[in-house]
């Protein structure tokens, strides 16, 4: 067979891992893997994405991989390019999303091993993203090209996943050898294809716990929506009749007005973790913004039993003690639970604390409701955007949040109605994914609605992207929520210090963001009041451009959005219920 060179074969491996898209900004450096995705791409189904800053191509792939539930692609050059990819790979990694980020040194001659010599853009990558990854490796030959990508696709999507990182120097991508001399392996011939399951006795035991419990809190996180375990969370829901709860970053894992079904931030939800007799967690360590699993918000483990299921063993009773350790994937482990309960029990009627959380849960929404109700005032109120946006989009619509108090408004009015449809650095709380979230969001699923609520802070972070939008053709809708300040900051200030002071720096100057979107080929919309914003929306989706709604929002109540206390007790680790 012919000679290839070794971005040609890197290009033939990713397109083993079934890679559709390319998230990078071409540079020297890997000049050669583009002009084999060039000659290859159509053939393979593969396209370059090509951002406008490697941090957002980061973001693009993070929320690739949780919407599809898929690794994705992203790379960089040698030095700065790198270097900016790192702050998004580090997100990522905060997340659990697998993203394969493969980096390029200049040749090896005048490598990082060599820049005391004076050599340009030679940092060392290794040490650089090793703290952020799963793993990280250097290929050395050409030969190995294969090897190692097949080693980070197997990390990246093992366990607990998670972003990994792979360097290869820019003589090894020209580097020529026989096709013939490697193999390249479809991923079911190195990868776990079955999704992996718990021991039968062990699913057996924790059946009989579950349905000789007299309360369970069937409480989701992240993993649960990772494995998209919408579906048997349900089902087994309602065959037990039991209420479910969820972390911040499992929304949507079953349609949020579920009967059963208790939001993350109402006292509601705080009493099935405290009243039930068994918990059974999935897909959580239950970490810092779940208070540990500890009591107030918790019961006490002496008395409270706990089932906790994982795909990544290490996560077993990480803060708190458990009775029983399930691991697996979570939506594998948790349709064997579905059949042994069956076998167990007929399908109950829905038990009698249901009542009273519902009643708790109602007034709360009621409260939520009143306090945003007209909608024709001016400035409006943050809420008003995430209520008036779930009236407008559809229900599998993709949302994608971002900012600081901004998000705590949206996780208080926001009702997802599918998982995997809500993108939020809910363990990093990083400023600028929304827009590059919405992006990656778009690009796996081009047949969604995807829009974006966001604060002009956390706009300001990248809103360069609303070229590559353009350039792409991807109609996302931001709207963004404007208080010309960093909101939570001011709120910060006000909980240390009892005030705000001007000179931190919080205020931002004036900016028209529904004009500088226009000036990017965007379609702009300028609203006060949230009668205003329905139409916005409405011209926004027909232009079938990227749209921005610059929506001015009231700054004195967004420094005080619900559920601020119970941030505030979190980041303090103390909470009184």
């Amino acid at each position: 067979m012919a000679e290839i060179t070794g971005g040609e074969l890197l290009i033939r491996c990713l397109h083993a891992e079934r890679v559709k898209f390319i998230h990078a900004i071409t540079d020297g450096t890997y000049m050669i893997v583009l002009e084999a995705l060039e000659r290859l791409g159509q053939e393979f189904g593969m396209e370059l994405v090509v951002p406008r800053h490697e941090a957002a191509a980061a973001h693009f792939a993070d929320a690739y991989t949780r919407v599809t539930g898929e690794p994705a692609v992203v790379m960089a050059c040698a030095g700065p390019g790198a270097a900016n990819l790192l702050s998004g790979i580090i997100c990522a990694q905060g997340e659990g999303s697998p993203v394969v980020a493969i980096t390029t040194t200049r040749r090896s001659a005048i490598g990082d091993a060599y820049r005391h010599l004076g050599s340009t853009q030679s940092p060392d990558h290794l040490p650089l993203f090793r703290p952020a990854v799963k793993w990280n490796g250097k290929v050395e030959h050409w030969v190995r090209i294969p090897d190692m990508v097949r080693h980070a696709f197997r990390v990246a999507t093992a366990g607990h996943p998670g972003p990994v990182h792979l360097l290869i120097p820019e003589d090894i991508l020209n580097a020529r050898g026989d096709e013939a001399s490697v193999q390249i392996w479809p991923q079911e011939q190195y990868r776990i294809a079955r999704k992996p399951t718990a021991a039968p006795e062990l699913i057996a035991e924790a059946a009989q716990r579950l349905v000789s419990a007299k309360l369970v809190n069937i409480h989701v996180g992240g993993g649960a929506s990772r494995a998209g375990a919408g579906e048997e969370v349900q089902a087994l829901a309602e065959h037990l009749g039991f209420p479910v709860t969820n972390s911040t970053s499992a929304r949507g894992i079953i349609p949020e007005d579920h009967p059963l079904f208790f939001a993350p931030l109402c006292m509601a939800s705080f009493m099935a973790h405290q009243q039930a007799d068994v918990v059974l967690a999935v897909g959580t360590r239950l970490g810092e913004l779940s208070m540990w699993g500890k009591p107030p918000l918790w019961g006490d483990p002496a008395e409270q039993q706990m089932i906790q299921i994982d795909s990544e063993p290490t996560n077993i009773g990480l803060n708190r003690p458990v009775d029983m350790a399930l691991v697996g994937d979570a939506k594998a482990v948790l349709g064997q639970l579905l059949a042994a309960v069956r076998a167990l029990t007929p399908k109950r009627e829905p038990h009698p604390a249901l009542a009273m959380l519902r009643g708790v849960q109602d007034g709360w929404q009621a409260d939520l409701d009143q306090a945003i109700a007209d909608m024709d005032q001016t400035p409006m109120i943050s809420g008003q955007i995430v209520k008036i946006c779930h009236q407008f989009f559809a229900d599998d619509a993709i949302l994608a949040v971002d900012g600081g108090n901004t998000t705590m408004w949206a996780m208080h009015y926001m009702l997802p109605k599918s998982q995997r449809s809500v993108l939020y650095t809910s363990n990093m709380g990083y400023l600028g994914t929304g827009l590059p979230y919405a992006i990656g969001a778009k690009i796996a699923a081009p047949d969604k609605q995807v829009y974006c609520i966001t604060g002009d802070s956390a706009f300001g972070f990248n809103i360069q992207e609303l070229e590559t939008a353009v350039r792409h053709q991807l109609p996302v809708i931001i709207i963004v929520a404007v208080d010309q300040a960093y909101g939570m900051e001011k709120s910060a200030q006000r909980r240390v210090f009892g005030r705000e002071a001007d000179w931190f720096g919080q205020e931002l100057s004036p900016v028209r963001y529904d004009q500088v979107a226009v000036a990017m080929g965007c379609h702009g919309e300028y609203v006060t009041t949230g009668t205003e914003l329905k139409l916005a929306l409405e011209r926004s989706a027909a232009s079938g451009k990227p749209a921005v709604i610059h929506a001015a929002v009231d700054p004195v109540a967004n420094v005080d959005p619900p559920g601020l206390w119970l941030w505030s007790a979190a980041r303090s680790g103390q909470v009184s219920l």
